[in-house]
């Protein structure tokens, strides 16, 4: 009945008791484990300091022997006072032995002794913990008895060295009389062998033994250790299997779209208390699935209404979405398109989405478009690459320009009206280009009225819900918020981007005042990295005071966010004079950029590194670029991978 009453403990406890209950059977298991394996690591670590010393007493032994019998052949005192230097080790061992063979020894005795037989004082300790723990073993107390017999031994070379010391010392001393007290020395060596052979083999035997001991111990603890978990692990595993598998069917319900699939509770504990709030959280899942396709209905709107032909491509070149205008521009239903290559479109395959998407991302490059009747005709695309669940997505508005190229045709023959067809073409492509900054305007505008929706219903949950669930609804809760923030970030930062250039005046803008400007706005970020920012006499310039500022800020506040760790920022600044333009070089001490990335860098929304790592959107540079070619230069940079980095872009020497 006792165990049956263990059993439906088990059962019936909350899952937290049973992991805490699980996790201190194991913990203590493991602890037993670990002391026994501490006790025989320290253990075989004395056996082994006994065969070094016993090696140390041998070793000294002879050396004091060889120096004697050096002492009798030479007379030479420094071999008597050598012979008594290697002797201390016999005789600190002999304390250590004398010491621990009291009822109450002294402990400091001891392992002074030890201490003055060479022996290591990291070693010290084991040594007499194993003599006096393991005193009655079989093999430690033989070589005990060994080292015990041995050791009155070794006084008998003090009389043998005393007496050879007053004979070579006398008046007239005998050589024969000298010959006889050397020949007591080999009989005593050869005594004493046999002890040390006795030690050896008694230790080597004692090691042996403690190994066979300590490996039944720890096998015996090890399978313990697998019996208990392993019970333990199933217990718990089949009270909670029930339940789990029907949240287990719930889910697979709802992965495919089917929320009637509701998750059976069958108790009130915490699985039960799961199936309820998974129940829940699928009611506000299918609220913001919703949510999500009317947000997606009103992007389709937006995209109709644009007044280019707009088409969205995956990697491989097929067109995954296209608008309205396509149907105006090339003649081909929407329907049509779907999955088809862009070289239905381009004629011939003019565009390698994975390279152009990366690297002329922002800018307009001029192609030969096919309408479906098959007429040829040039149109103007602007590309912009982005990243999805699905991989790497470019969106490309294609314009067509025929009309712009017949008026270029017009102008080439008709120098007399060259001035005035220009002025009549930047009207019309500024008129368009207000239409375009209009249509960003709206669809920012558009876009963040369901992305507040959908953000709010998800900070509903996260604040009813989070730190309910299991790890993996909080980290798909925080996954939607991560992804909702991001993306009101882009729609702003897009809608900068838009804005740029739109100063219509240029003015005489002093570098050196604006570099002051700009450190006084980053004064407080300077400050807490410790960065210091030199610069040389830069110029004054013709340009957009406030574009230019953004362009000196955004490489200074590159350089400090990209720094090495633990290294202050150090940015030096230069400019001179270059083929009709002023060419400005920022560089620093940073991380540095890996040469295939240095194209990519300039790139709107693309990063290096994740968020977690460093902030930002990955478009700070796209605006630096946009601005360097609004004053008609350009912009790159020269850099290695942990080397720092060197940004340069030139403006038109019009000062």
């Amino acid at each position: 009945m006792k165990g049956v009453s263990i059993f439906k403990w088990i059962r019936n406890v909350s899952i937290a008791r049973k992991l805490y209950f699980t996790v201190g059977i194991m913990a203590t298991l493991i602890a037993i484990e670990l002391g026994v394996l501490v006790f025989s690591i320290n253990t075989l670590s004395s056996v082994r300091a006994y065969v070094n010393g016993e090696g140390l007493w041998s070793k000294a032994q002879k050396d004091a022997m060889y120096h004697l019998l050096q002492y009798s052949r030479r007379h030479d005192e420094a071999d008597y006072l050598k012979f008594h230097e290697f002797m201390r080790v016999p005789r600190g061992d002999h304390k250590t032995l004398v010491e621990l063979d009291k009822p109450n020894p002294n402990m400091d005795t001891a392992r002074q002794g030890f201490i003055e037989g060479r022996n290591h004082p990291d070693d010290v300790d084991g040594m007499i913990s194993l003599f006096r723990r393991f005193h009655a073993n079989e093999y430690i107390n033989q070589a005990i008895v060994a080292w015990s017999r041995a050791d009155p031994l070794i006084y008998q070379f003090y009389d043998i060295a005393e007496q050879l010391h007053r004979e070579i010392n006398s008046p007239n001393p005998s050589q024969d009389t000298i010959n006889r007290i050397v020949e007591r020395i080999d009989p005593l060596n050869a005594e004493i062998t046999i002890y040390e052979d006795e030690f050896s083999s008694a230790l080597g035997a004692g090691s042996r033994w403690l190994e066979n001991l300590v490996l039944k111990l720890l096998f015996i603890v090890a399978l313990s250790v697998e019996v208990t978990g392993l019970t333990l692990a199933i217990l718990v595993s089949r009270g909670i299997q029930k339940g789990l598998g029907e949240i287990l069917q719930s889910a697979k319900a709802v992965a495919k779209g089917d929320f009637t699939r509701k998750a059976k509770a069958f108790s009130k504990d915490e699985i039960g208390i799961l199936a309820n709030n998974f129940n829940s959280m699928a009611d506000e899942l299918e609220r913001s699935i919703r949510g999500l396709v009317q947000a997606q209905q009103k992007f389709r709107a937006l995209l109709a209404s644009a007044p280019d032909a707009i088409v969205i491509v995956n990697e491989s070149g097929d067109i995954q979405l296209a608008n309205n205008q396509v149907e105006n521009v090339f003649g081909y239903r929407q329907e049509e398109l779907i999955n088809k290559n862009v070289e239905v479109l381009l004629g011939t395959r003019q565009l390698t989405v994975s390279h152009e998407g990366d690297t002329l991302a922002g800018t307009s490059i001029e192609l030969t478009g096919r309408r479906k009747n098959g007429e040829e005709f040039p149109v103007e695309i602007t590309l912009s690459s982005f990243e999805t669940e699905e991989g790497n997505l470019l969106t490309a508005a294609m314009r067509d320009i025929s009309e712009k190229k017949r008026l270029e045709n017009q102008i080439r023959e008709a120098n007399i009206d060259l001035e005035k067809k220009v002025m009549q073409r930047t009207a019309e492509l500024e008129s368009k280009n207000k239409e375009l900054e209009q249509f960003a305007y709206v669809a920012s505008h558009d876009l963040q009225e369901p992305l507040r929706t959908t953000s709010s219903f998800v900070e509903l949950i996260r604040k009813q819900y989070y730190g309910k669930l299991d790890a993996t609804a909080n980290k798909y809760i925080d996954y939607i918020i991560q992804a909702s923030d991001r993306m009101k970030t882009l729609i702003k930062d897009l809608l900068d981007y838009s804005r740029i250039g739109r100063e219509k005046n240029t003015e005489q803008v002093d570098c050196n005042l604006m570099l002051e400007e700009v450190l006084v706005d980053l004064n407080k970020v300077i400050r807490e990295n410790k960065a210091r920012i030199t610069a040389g006499d830069l110029p004054v310039v013709t340009g957009y005071p406030t574009e230019l500022k953004l362009l000196f800020q955004n490489l200074i506040s590159n350089s400090i966010k990209f720094q090495k760790p633990g290294i202050a920022p150090v940015i030096e600044i230069s400019s001179k004079k270059e083929n009709g333009h002023w060419h400005f070089a920022f560089s620093d001490n940073g991380i540095g950029i890996d040469k295939q990335y240095q194209q990519r860098i300039f790139v709107i929304f693309q990063r290096l590194h994740n968020r977690s790592v460093y902030e930002g959107s990955g478009i700070g540079l796209a605006h630096c670029k946009k601005i360097v070619e609004l004053h008609g230069g350009r912009i790159w940079v020269e850099s290695n991978a942990g080397e720092g980095s060197t940004f340069h872009f030139t403006l038109a020497n019009e000062a």
